[in-house]
This record gives C-alpha cells, structure tokens and sequence, in this order.
C-alpha cells in the first residue's frame, strides 16, 4: 500500500508542518494588511490612480512594491538631510570664508568686466550662455580677404557682411564659476525690475537693473580687486591710441552721473594733420599742458583762482576748428564731451547737471556756439547803456533828479525778464552759470568755435570764461604743400612700370583692357579712381618725385582764398594720382574763384 509524501511528511515532522503553516499564514496576513493599508492612503494623497498597479505589481510579480516605496521615501529624506547639511556648511563658508563685491548694470566697471569675460576660453565654453549681436565701428581693422565684390571682381560689396559677423558669447543669467590665477572666482548674474519714480517723460516705469556679484574663496576682496584692475586695464589697452566722444543721453536717461552716452571711439588725429600755424600749434599746447598738471589745482587754490580753462577757436567754415579740439583731446588723452545749445529737449537744468557729471579732466566741446543765438537782446542792451549814461549824468544832482534813471534800470530789468520767458532752452544767463557759476564743475578744459567771433556776447568771451582765443584762417601756399605731402606720404609709390606688348606702360605689370565702346552711362564722367587704381593701392609717381610735385600744387593755390577743407576735398577725389591733382588744379583753381565770386553753391569742377 502506497503512501502519498505529502502523509509520509506530516506523520514524521508534524510540528515542523505545522509552524510553517502559521508562519505563511501570518505573512499573507501581513501582506493583505501592508496592501490595504497602502491602498488606502494613495486615494488621500491624490494618486487613486495608482492603486490598480500597485494591485497588479502585488499580483502579477509576487512581490510587495511598499519595499520600493520605502526606498524611495528613504532616499527621498537621506536628500533632504544632505541638503540641510550643505547648505548649512555652503552659508558657513560663504559667510566666513567668501568675500564678495557687487557691480551695477549702470556702471562701467560693468562694460568692462563683462569683455574681459567674454574673451576668456572657459566662460566662453561655458554650458549657459547668452549670444549677443556685435557691430564693428567704422575705425576697426578688417580683413581684406572676408569681403566680397560684385559680378565685375572690381567694386566691393557688403550685403553679407552681418550675416557673416560672429556673435559674442558673455555668461548667461545665474551662477557661473571660473579660476583665474590659480584663484577660485564665482559669479553671479542677477536681473530685477525696480519701479522707476522719477522719470522725465510724465509717467512711472518699471525698469530692469542688473546686479554682479562676483565672489572668491578668500576672506579678502583684494583677489576680486586685482581681478577687477585687471579687467579695466585689458578694456583701455589701446585707450591711448583712441579718442572717446560723448553726448548727453535722451532726456528720460538722464540721471546722475549717467547723463553721457559714447557715441564714437575714434584713432587719435595727430597734431601734424591740423593746418595752423605752427607758433599757434605750440602756444595752446603749451598753455594747455600747464593747466593739466597735476600742481595746478594746488597753485589755482593758493591763489583763489576758479580751476579753469576756456578757449575759443574762430575762423571762416572749414579752416580745422574741430580738427585741433580733437587732436588736442589725443595729445593728451582726454575724453570729448560734445553739446549742443541747439537741443529741443535741453534745459538750463539739464545743462548744469551734464556740467556737474563731467569727469576730472575731460574737453566739453560746444561747436559753432554763434548759432545758438546766445546774446542779450538789443533793447535790453539799449536801455542798459541809457540807465548807464543818465546814471552818469546825474551825478551830484539832487534826488527828485534821479528818477528817470531808476525808471529805465526798472524798464531793462522788465525787458529782460519778459525776453527769459519768452525764450526757449537755453539762454545766455544759464550757459554762463553752468559755465563759471558758483556751483560750476572745475577742471575740464572748455572749447567753444564760432564762424561770427563778433556775434557773440561781451559775457561770453571776457577773460576767465575765455582764456585764449586762436583765429583760423585761409591756407597759404605753404599749408597747401603740407596738405599735399600728407595726403600721399602714407602710401606706398608704385613700382617700375613695365611695357605692354604694343609699348605702353602698364600699372603693375598688368595688361590694360581696351576702353569700352560705349560712352558713360547719363552722360557722367567716369570715376576718378580707375579700377586698376584700386587694386593695385598705388601711387602714379615715385616718392622721390613727391616734394617737387607737393611744391608745384602749394605754388598754384592762391595764398588765403581756400580753407584747408576744400583743398583737401580736392585731393581726396585723387588720392591715388598726385601727379593729376597737379595737373588739374588751374581747371579746379579757377572754377572755384568764380563760384565764389558768383556766390553760387554749384561746383562746376571738382
């Protein structure tokens, strides 16, 4: 007789059997107990939805997913505690061990730290970046070979030249970290809008402002501070070679010592390219260079003297008045301050705050000064030198004789005021607080040009707003010769010239193309400057050849009749031929003279 196992096993182990029976059944127990416990809080929690995989995870693979849970809610709070833990050591050593210097948006040392970092490899790699678009100025160097010509090879064309303009890359919004010098540095980008209260257009504004902080693991900001000096010397490297020109911003930037804007950074002019007088040359440069002197402020001081400079540069249109208030601003390094009176959205108050922002040394520059139309009207002038003269008049008269002097100062007095409202902008009285007044700025060096010296106001020009007064005039022969060397000294002469096949030189040992059939388009002359010309960058006589040739030209121009700037549009229109700018200037000299004499606005040769 056949016994199954399964009584064999119980007749031998029979406790044994029997634990192990319980022991399943409290495990499905707690089993059934953990599910409905879980499945019970998932609808609490808002994840209903979860229950049925959780019932199927339970039924289908055999095992418990609450083991799952557990993990994650340990690992979840394992997280939380790191976290604690960092942060805590993370403000420890920020707070004791960092040294941090924050930058505004609207300050310089901004500009000038966010090039450096825009040139440095490890934030230009970086993993968040922000793209901007940059537009070369007309004075930086470009290659040759990335511009393209037209169908001909011969005229230029820049229809793809910003397509072809590589972006910057400056580090984006957010916590950046870098190492320079062997120092840890991190930087933080920060943007928020602040309302703005005191805008000039009527109306409050929000406003973006930018805050910098830039951090380094030392207890002193000094690395942070070399970094800083390091980033604004790389920024004005070539400061030296290049002079910087400001205007006022628009009306509603105005604000502060943000009242001025870079509107050009142009090479420096040497002073040999100004047509002067070299004894004027030398006598402003002198006195100039005195007044920047770092002892002056001390000797003025003594001395009770304002801390000031004024000069007034006048002359016929195009005589190079502008031209020396550059060339004096590269000489010694200054930035241009360029107003003008003329300015619609200009106030009185708007000009002493831009006067009260200049920097220590700088040239504030007011151009052609006679068309702002500065001058005390003329029957305010008339009924002041009346009260003046009565007033001369009745000295040693008696009182009742008097009165007709107090009436007219009364009268002038009522004349003026009426006048001030009336106009608009700026008047005489506010350019000369702002000048010299009591709460003037000290230590610029003022320039004022004026075509019509004798228009301006006795105010405006006496001693101490007006130090020294330099006259333009005419060019003599001699500044035409200068005028002529300068224009050809800096290129280079052309080289021997070979002969064509049928005898006939040829620039550049290139064979000439046949002239074309067909006459210039509308009748037009054709350019000056032939396309050879252009390719090659020649000259059509040899440097050896050019004193003579610049000796003939100053002997043709008449002395004092022509300003420096018409004979230099003259030779700008054959600035590759010398030889035909000689050859061509009787027809030019004497088609000028009788424009001028004609007073007629059209060239008839130029």
């Amino acid at each position: 007789m056949a016994m199954s196992m399964d009584t064999l096993f119980k007749g031998i182990f029979p406790e044994m059997v029997e634990n192990t029976t319980v022991a399943g059944n409290n495990a499905s127990a707690s089993h059934s107990m953990s599910s409905s416990v879980v499945e019970t809080i998932l609808p609490l929690i808002g994840l209903r939805g979860l229950a049925p995989v959780y019932q199927f995870i339970s039924s289908s693979l055999g095992w418990d997913p609450t083991y799952l849970l557990t993990a994650v809610g340990f690992l979840w709070a394992a997280n939380k505690i790191f976290q604690q833990i960092f942060y805590f050591l993370y403000g420890l050593v920020t707070e004791y061990m960092m040294s941090t210097i924050h930058i505004s948006s609207t300050d310089d040392i901004y500009m000038h730290l966010m090039a450096w970092l825009s040139r440095q490899p490890k934030m230009v790699n970086s993993r968040s970046l922000m793209a901007e678009t940059v537009s070369k100025t007309a004075w930086e160097d470009e290659d040759e070979s990335t511009v393209a010509r037209d169908r001909t090879g011969v005229y230029l064309n820049f229809s793809n030249q910003e397509a072809r303009a590589t972006p910057q890359y400056i580090p984006a919004l957010g916590l950046h970290n870098f190492w320079w010098k062997g120092q840890y540095f991190r930087l933080h980008r920060k943007k928020e809008s602040i309302f703005d209260d005191s805008g000039s257009s009527g109306f409050n504004t929000f406003k973006d402002k930018e805050d910098l902080m830039i951090s380094c693991l030392w207890r002193s900001p000094e690395p942070i501070k070399q970094l800083l000096a390091h980033a604004k010397e790389h920024y004005y490297k070539d400061h030296q070679a290049r002079t910087i020109v400001k205007r006022p911003n628009p009306q509603f930037m105005r604000r502060g010592r943000h009242n001025w804007q870079t509107v050009a950074n142009r090479p420096v002019r040497d002073m040999k390219t100004v047509v002067l007088d070299q004894h004027q040359k030398l006598q402003v440069l002198a006195d100039m260079n005195e007044y920047l002197h770092p002892a002056t402020p001390r000797w003025y001081a003594n001395r009770g003297i304002p801390l000031r400079r004024g000069y007034l540069f006048h002359g016929p249109p195009g005589t190079g008045k502008t031209s020396l208030s550059f060339a004096l601003a590269g000489v010694f390094g200054l930035d241009i301050h360029v107003i003008s009176l003329l300015e619609p959205t200009l106030t009185e108050e708007d000009l002493s705050s831009l006067f009260s922002s200049l920097p220590r040394r700088c040239v504030v520059l007011l151009e052609d000064i006679d068309t702002a139309g500065l001058r005390r009207p003329a029957d305010t002038l008339l009924a002041e030198e009346q009260a003046a003269k009565l007033e001369k008049e009745n000295q040693g008269k008696d009182e009742s004789h008097r009165t007709t002097s107090n009436d007219i100062k009364e009268l002038a007095k009522v004349l003026k005021k009426e006048n001030e409202d009336q106009k608009k902008g700026i008047s005489l009285s506010g350019l000369l607080n702002a000048i010299d007044g009591v709460a003037s700025h000290e230590g610029r060096v003022l320039i004022m040009t004026t075509n019509v010296p004798e228009s301006l106001d006795d105010a405006l020009i006496r001693p101490g707003r007006v130090d020294l007064q330099v006259q333009f005039t005419f060019a003599s022969k001699d500044q035409a010769r200068e005028l002529f060397i300068r224009m050809y000294e800096g290129d280079k002469a052309r080289p021997k010239p070979k002969l064509a096949m049928n005898g006939s030189a040829v620039p550049n040992g290139k064979v000439s193309q046949p002239p074309s059939s067909s006459s210039p388009a509308n009748g037009h002359a054709p350019s000056p400057e032939t396309p050879n010309a252009i390719v090659a960058s020649g000259l059509d006589i040899t440097m050896e050849e050019l004193p003579e040739i610049a000796r003939q030209f100053g002997e043709k121009i008449p002395a004092g009749e022509f300003s420096p700037a018409e004979i230099q549009g003259y030779l700008l229109k054959r600035k590759k031929h010398p030889r035909r700018a000689l050859e061509e200037a009787d027809e030019w000299i004497a088609a000028l003279v009788e424009q001028k004499a004609s007073k007629t606005k059209i060239s008839r040769v130029q």
